[in-house]
């Protein structure tokens, strides 16, 4: 346990990030904007017809959730639960200005602001709680320009890492502010129910309950290697996180993997497990992050990937190469040797599937001052002759000119991803 201490107080050293959840959010701002909604059931719903019985239940009201309406929800059993509440269809585009002015706010609080989802987002306010005198004060501030500009309410999670921030959002809502430092994990969060944990459902949940794991400090001091046998690589995550581990950055929406990089990063949907059609995205992110650092003028070292698993649990890995290089091909094979690494146990894909993949190089130097990495090997040399001609190509006629065979068929019939959505073929 000393060691989890002292992982804690590092965490607590170098990072404060901050977790917005916006308070029943679709339903609020249909409150805000019609008067009559408010204070009174009311019903989000993805359908055309909200007089209907077809669709779901989009979000909810807190009075709605009195009576047991819940978002996923089928819109008939919403009307048999609640047949006087008000059924409204959702107005997605209105939800998605208003997310929009939302993350203009967060950006006067840090440059590093995550859109998570419609609803969510994370900050690293790190380099700049000192100007509030402290993260809770600056999330306070936050909280309340949310609270005065947009007339919403959200609840606020401060702590170490994106993990225990998005718990912390969650344990007072609405309207909370709820801040957990490295000291606090064991008498906050430790009692708490296993599934507390993001990302933590009903299947893993009864997995849990079968070796006797109820409470995340159950949870933190099961042995690793029972986890890792009965979960594999996700069970040394879960692991990590109940220990209040994580080390995952909080990504700008508008970057890419890494701040001072060159990356690219997708989204995989609900998901992939299949390993060949992840070397194949893999491939595309490689080819797109070399071509921008080719078209700037660096050279990259070191290679870096990133695997998030069903949209909760990040795992990153990283290796230097021998020497610098912008040739896809020697960043790939880094880049695929890590990412196999990290899926080395199949057991990870069979709870959680790959839901977002991303990959970048770091450790740059400017092209004039670099030595390309093995640049007397015959093989190089032609990967760098087919480079040269390849650029050219995209510089005349477009970037969608000319891509890679194996590439056109996998993303399509895996994911239903076309190359116009990676964007850079």
């Amino acid at each position: 346990m000393a060691a989890g201490k002292n992982t804690w107080r590092y965490v607590v050293m170098s990072r404060m990030i901050v977790h917005i959840d916006m308070d029943a959010y679709f339903a609020s701002i249909e409150q805000r904007d019609v008067p009559i909604y408010r204070n009174r059931p009311l019903v989000v719903c993805h359908t055309d017809d909200p007089s209907s019985y077809r669709g779901v239940v989009a979000a909810s009201s807190y009075e709605a959730r009195e009576f047991g309406i819940k978002s996923g929800m089928s819109v008939l059993e919403a009307k048999l639960k609640a047949p006087n509440a008000i059924y409204v269809a959702g107005n997605y585009e209105k939800y998605l200005y208003n997310t929009g002015l939302l993350m203009q706010i967060c950006e006067k609080y840090s440059d590093l602001v995550e859109v998570y989802s419609i609803d969510e987002a994370f900050l690293d306010i790190t380099p700049t709680a000192r100007f509030f005198k402290s993260a809770e004060k600056a999330a306070a501030r936050l909280q309340n320009e949310i609270r005065d500009r947009l007339k919403l309410t959200c609840s606020i999670g401060v702590a170490p890492n994106k993990l225990v921030a998005k718990m912390a959002s969650e344990l007072s809502k609405p309207a909370s502010l709820t801040v957990i430092n490295a000291s606090d994990l064991p008498e906050v969060v430790f009692p708490l129910p296993v599934d507390s944990i993001p990302g933590i459902g009903r299947r893993m949940r009864k997995h849990m309950d079968a070796l006797g794991i109820k409470t995340i400090g159950q949870l933190a001091f099961a042995p690793v290697e029972l986890l890792k046998k009965k979960f594999g690589l996700v069970g040394e995550v879960l692991h990590r996180a109940a220990l209040g581990v994580d080390d995952s950055p909080v990504i700008p929406t508008h970057q890419g993997v890494e701040i001072k990089s060159f990356g690219q990063s997708m989204s995989l949907g609900k998901g992939s497990t299949d390993i060949d059609c992840l070397c194949d995205v893999l491939l595309g992110l490689c080819e797109g992050a070399t071509r921008r650092m080719r078209k700037a003028g660096y050279l990259g070292r070191t290679v870096s990937v990133h695997v998030c698993l069903g949209r909760v649990f990040g795992i990153s890995r990283q290796a230097s190469l021998g020497g610098y290089t912008d040739l896809p091909r020697r960043i790939y094979i880094a880049a695929k040797k890590l990412l196999l690494a990290l899926l080395d146990e199949r057991a990870s894909l069979d709870v959680y599937p790959v839901t977002k993949l991303g990959m970048s190089v770091t450790n740059l130097t400017r092209r004039e001052f670099g030595q390309q990495l093995s640049v007397f090997d015959f093989l190089s040399e032609r990967e760098a002759m087919l480079t040269s001609a390849i650029d050219q190509l995209k510089n005349r006629y477009g970037e969608k000119v000319v891509t890679r065979c194996s590439l056109l068929g996998l993303l399509g019939k895996y994911l239903g991803v076309s190359r116009a959505e990676l964007g850079m073929f």
